[in-house]
């Protein structure tokens, strides 16, 4: 080493950097006797001090990328592995999710571009077995000092299968049409040609593969606009200037280009199927990014998204086929991307069809700040039942929220033959694709610790290996970001807004000294008992007059921790402390918590209790919703589609005339008295309803105002049950009412068009436009 140093330091070299470059080779040759510290000051000098002194030494120009390289790596190639463990972060979990987004499981042709020593190789063999399931896996790389100890290393393994090839990334040959997976591991960002290199892939990449990409990146809004739908969403995607600059910069010295230009030019090359941005903070918040993606005229993925969208609603139909069919904004955005030769939407490459296409850049959602509200359902499933009796002739719309009444919906023995989740808050969507997944691939004790616990220690293992390849990209980013720390710590049921709420009961709880007394009427096994802890302990603190007018009678409270908008509080009545003491006193009543009210229960304790949980939880309900075919030959939860927008905007792409029940909770109740919204809403929802269809909803108070509104507008209005003091109306019990609106069939309205009939009339219209000509014209 102090031989190489004095050839390259030139007489005309400062005295400070003489003496840093001395001090190191001092301390390089003390530190012999520890491999540990001798392998990180190697790389220190490798990759700190020997490029200021190469800048300096070095004309512009005079090595080609080879010659660079083993420049760089030929004294670091003995001890690379070490010191890269720290550094490339996120290796192992591109590795991991390719794999997991693999079609073909045995015989897999793998081509790691870049890949050096072959420790990813070796890694790989611990997730899927080299010998056993791969046909060939090629190492490219152009450093013959890493591919010789990659050689070593595989020779070590006998494995017979893997071949080094050192060679250009733009321009190598393998014995093979195709590869089923292709990886770029922190190589791409050092390839010079990159654009080359990108398209090599293309090329050898078959139709049904993947491509996979870990590497440091300094991406930013600018760079993003006019493609976001492609991008697989945009959580930590966009970096602060200091950040970008300063990165970029300090790379640049070993040659390593931190510029945004190489992942756009992937992400326009192939369709994103997953997308993680990240950071390693453990030296210095390092930005980085993996990404999956494949062909992006990928046939299987687009023919079943093109599918779910022409057979159900919202309809996939050429606007000039017919003026008065509704478009979805999924085939909308689609046509867009053909005409600009962009990939479709990152959503269009997902296995699972659930998630709507929906538009990420909408301001409306800006308001939820990245959370959901709700980590549960504060609406009783088993009295929706027992008013509308669902059945598999019905197609059911109902607000999201959590997600638990869709499946329970999804668990009855003659479940909905299609069931739309609606929620203008993508968070809570987000929670009902990781539930859905979950049921996908999961055992029951899984779910159980997720969603009954709401703890489970390895759940981002989970999530990248099992979860993954089941959720879109947008909900995968999100939980890669939150999941860790929801489903650890205090759990799954101490996150959203509503977590204010609980955490602050317990307060009061505790100040009152009757925390004990809540656990006791939670755990009480008859209704004397629970009915004494309640009367003689809690109710009384509840009540006292200093927590009910700073918490329960307070308009603050009831609106940031309870979810409650003021005109909403305005129908309960004169008295706020009233109508909660006639919302609870009647449950005290009704049944046990302990056995039959899986809501307050989990309020009041945390959690579930395998016979005191929602319908999706249980044996009977695991089993519906992993396999076990409804009436109508289906799996329930393939009959499930979630649409992130407001209800007006969904009734209005929904098929006219194709929703028998729609289920919209309590949130007429914020609507304006004076303002016109609750009129817009009704028409919308009367246009996508069948003759007789029904809609359902619940209100604070016992005849909402609105209830004028809906017979005004064609709907015959009863009460399935008006709240009188002393007396419950379902096991929540908040709502003075439900209501059962249905579309008469007195007017004369326009026929609906049959799935049929659209499919026909696309097949039939010639007047289709250029992107819609492309649409048609790709081999799916």
């Amino acid at each position: 080493m102090p031989e190489i140093i004095l050839d390259v330091i030139p007489s005309g070299i400062s005295l400070k950097l003489f003496t840093s470059v001395s001090l190191v080779c001092g301390i390089l040759a003390l530190a012999k006797l520890n491999k540990t510290i001798n392998s990180i000051l190697v790389f220190c000098w490798a990759c700190f001090v020997k490029p200021l002194i190469q800048k300096k030494t070095q004309k512009s120009g005079n090595k080609n990328q080879q010659q660079n390289l083993e420049l760089f790596y030929k004294n670091q190639a003995h001890i690379y592995d070490k010191t890269r463990e720290i550094l490339l972060k996120g290796r192992k979990e591109t590795l991991r999710l390719a794999i997991s987004h693999l079609q073909k499981k045995k015989d897999i042709v793998w081509i790691d571009i870049g890949g050096g020593t072959g420790s990813n190789i070796e890694f790989m063999d611990k997730i899927s077995s080299i010998s056993k399931n791969f046909k060939a896996v090629y190492l490219v790389d152009l450093s013959p000092s890493l591919c010789e100890v990659a050689r070593k290393r595989f020779e070590n393994h006998q494995w017979n299968n893997v071949h080094v090839l050192v060679a250009d990334a733009c321009d190598f040959a393998i014995n093979y049409k195709s590869a089923d997976l292709i990886t770029f591991s922190y190589s791409l960002s050092m390839i010079p040609t990159f654009n080359a290199a990108i398209d090599n892939a293309v090329s050898k990449l078959d139709k049904q593969g993947i491509i996979a990409t870990v590497d440091f990146g300094i991406q930013s809004n600018d760079t993003s606009m006019g493609r976001i739908n492609t991008l697989g969403g945009l959580v930590n995607r966009n970096i602060p200037w200091i950040l970008r600059n300063f990165w970029r910069i300090w790379f640049e010295a070993d040659k390593v280009f931190l510029d945004s230009s190489r992942r756009n030019y992937l992400e326009y090359k192939f369709g994103t199927i997953k997308s993680i941005n990240s950071y390693n903070k453990t030296l210095g918040k390092i930005p980085y990014y993996i990404w999956i993606g494949c062909d992006k005229s990928r046939s299987s993925q687009i023919l079943n998204r093109l599918n779910c969208l022409a057979t159900e609603s919202p309809y996939l139909a050429p606007a000039s086929a017919n003026p008065n069919l509704p478009v979805s904004k999924g085939h909308e955005a689609a046509i867009a991307n053909l005409q600009k030769n962009l990939p479709f939407p990152s959503i269009y490459y997902q296995k699972e069809v659930w998630r709507v296409y929906y538009d990420e850049l909408n301001p409306l959602y800006e308001q939820f700040k990245n959370q959901y509200i709700y980590a549960f359902t504060w609406e009783d499933p088993r009295e929706d039942h027992n008013i509308l009796k669902f059945s598999s002739n019905d197609t059911v719309l109902a607000i999201t929220s959590a997600g638990d009444n869709i499946l329970s919906y999804a668990t009855l023995p003659d479940p909905p033959k299609r069931i739309h989740a609606v929620d203008l808050n993508p968070c809570q969507n987000h929670l009902l694709e990781l539930k859905l997944a979950s049921f996908r691939v999961l055992t029951q004790e899984q779910i159980w610790q997720m969603f009954g616990d709401g703890h489970i220690n390895n759940f981002k293992d989970i999530l990248v290996d099992k979860l993954a390849p089941h959720m879109s990209s947008n909900a995968f980013q999100y939980w890669m970001d939150k999941g860790p720390n929801t489903f650890s710590g205090k759990g799954l049921y101490d996150t959203g807004s509503t977590r204010w709420a609980l955490r602050l009961s317990r307060i009061v709880f505790k100040l009152c000294g009757i925390s004990k007394y809540v656990s006791e009427m939670c755990t009480a096994t008859t209704l004397e008992e629970q009915k004494r802890v309640w009367n003689e302990h809690v109710k009384p603190a509840m009540f006292n007059p200093v927590v009910g007018s700073l918490l329960i009678g307070n308009p603050i409270f009831l609106w940031k921790a309870l979810g409650v908008p003021a005109n909403q509080a305005k129908l309960m009545g004169p008295s706020i402390i009233k109508y909660v003491i006639d919302t609870l006193d009647p449950l005290i009543e009704r049944s046990l918590i302990l056995d039959d009210n899986y809501f307050y229960y989990l309020c009041l304790m945390g959690t579930y209790t395998r016979t005191n949980c929602p319908d999706y939880l249980t044996t009977k309900g695991y089993k519906r919703l992993t396999g076990q075919k409804s009436v109508n030959g289906d799996i329930p939860i393939d009959n499930i589609r979630i649409h992130t927008d407001l209800l007006n905007d969904v009734f209005a792409r929904l098929s006219t005339k194709s929703i028998t029940i729609a289920i919209i909770m309590d949130h007429m109740d914020w609507f304006d008295p004076n303002g016109v919204d609750a009129i817009n809403e009704i028409t919308a929802i009367k246009q996508c309803l069948v003759k007789g269809g029904r809609v359902m909803f619940r209100s604070a108070a016992t005849h909402p105002w609105y209830i004028k509104t809906f017979e005004s507008l064609g709907f015959k209005c009863e009460p399935a049950a008006i709240r009188e003091s002393g007396h419950s109306i379902d096991r929540i019990n908040m709502y003075a009412s439900t209501w059962v609106c249905t579309k008469l069939e007195g007017e004369i309205e326009e026929e609906s068009t049959s799935e049929e009939e659209i499919i026909s009339v696309e097949k039939e219209n010639g007047k289709l436009d250029a992107g819609r000509r492309r649409m048609s014209s790709l081999k799916i």
